[in-house]
């Protein structure tokens, strides 16, 4: 197939209109999807379709072969990721299965390959599926088997990746997809943030000084029993959020999942800890290894009355793995704030994060 060009913006910025959000009340509160609509049931959740019976609902015959992101399935993702060498947020497996709990991805085996399919209910009625990602580890035979799939359920020619991390671009162009640029990851270098050395950590070094400093602060591990104070802490946030005119994105049942469900997880593949101020909880965060040496710092939600608190939860989570040689914090979502909360952590790269179209 011929090359398809990878059609890139002018810089690797925001643009100004995403960039109009707020700075001092983004800093680290909340930095991942978020909305109003509580999860739902997987099998019975509306973005899952399927078809009546004399027996009751039953699945989509299209959707045969397809597994919900479950718990059971962590092993498989995770060696599918080192066979990968897979840096990006978007691999790591529990957010998968969070992102997943409602229903909406699917995955199969193609070969040695893990595929991930996303499902969801269009406006205009009916359903689409995409791939949610390439292939794991990237193969060409098995992207095309998705793309068959895609397009017998779609019936349509049309078919679309939802993320595709930089390293895979080539490959994905080369398949017949207009790749383009989205957004771009923080990576730090972990042991040179544990370290704090030089100018250029100064300002974090002053931040998770005043952190400390705070009277009665604890950091300590999550439990299931802190759940009701963390949906407290989400709860403010989102409240916050819309007071200041930032339109929330569907995503949060994921982080309600995560707090619920979090003990499906142990440690290395999940750590969460809690930040309590006179015993209060003030911020909550989750991460863990994504592969062999890539760690993701996966949710952080904290109160913006209590600075220094987005950056202390970041160093601990990263204190927490000492095997890991960097850590992938995601975007910034176009907030000004977050931008710079994530620049004190002195990246070592802006990993890029593209989409993919065949029309």
């Amino acid at each position: 197939m011929p090359t398809t060009p990878v059609r890139r913006p002018s810089s690797r910025g925001h643009s100004q209109d995403a960039a109009i959000m707020i700075s001092h009340l983004d800093a680290g509160q909340g930095e991942r999807h978020a909305s109003h609509k509580p999860p739902c049931g997987s099998l019975g959740c509306p973005m899952y379709p399927q078809k009546m019976s004399a027996t009751g609902p039953q699945p989509v015959p299209d959707l045969d072969g397809l597994a919900p992101v479950g718990a059971r399935d962590a092993d498989t993702f995770v060696a599918a990721c080192d066979l990968a060498k897979a840096r990006s947020y978007i691999h790591y497996f529990p957010f998968l299965h969070f992102y997943g709990s409602d229903g909406r991805l699917r995955w199969e085996r193609h070969g040695d390959t893990v595929l991930v399919y996303q499902i969801r209910r269009r406006n205009a009625g009916g359903t689409r599926m995409t791939l949610y990602l390439p292939p794991m580890p990237f193969d060409t035979a098995a992207l095309h088997h998705a793309l068959e799939r895609m397009q017998h359920f779609n019936k349509s020619k049309s078919a679309r990746i939802n993320w595709v991390a930089e390293e895979d671009v080539p490959k994905v162009a080369r398949a017949g997809f207009s790749v383009f640029f989205k957004m771009d990851e923080f990576i730090y270098d972990r042991a040179a943030v544990m370290k704090l050395e030089g100018s250029g950590f100064s300002r974090l070094r002053r931040e998770l000084s005043g952190a400390l400093r705070t009277s009665n602060l604890e950091i300590r591990p999550y439990r299931p029993a802190d759940e009701p104070a963390c949906l407290a802490v989400l709860e403010d946030w989102e409240e916050r959020m819309v007071a200041a005119g930032i339109k929330l994105t569907v995503g949060s049942y994921a982080t309600r999942a995560c707090l619920a469900q979090s003990d499906r997880f142990t440690y290395p593949l999940l750590t969460g800890m809690v930040a309590e101020i006179d015993g209060e909880a003030r911020g909550f965060a989750f991460g863990g290894r994504l592969s062999s040496e890539m760690g993701c710092a996966y949710l952080f939600h904290t109160d913006p009355r209590f600075p220094g608190l987005p950056e202390l939860l970041r160093y601990r989570l990263m204190e927490a793995y000492p095997d890991l040689s960097c850590f992938n914090d995601s975007g910034d979502s176009g907030r000004k704030g977050l931008q710079q909360l994530k620049q004190q952590f002195r990246p070592v790269e802006m990993h890029g994060r593209f989409g993919a179209q065949m029309n």
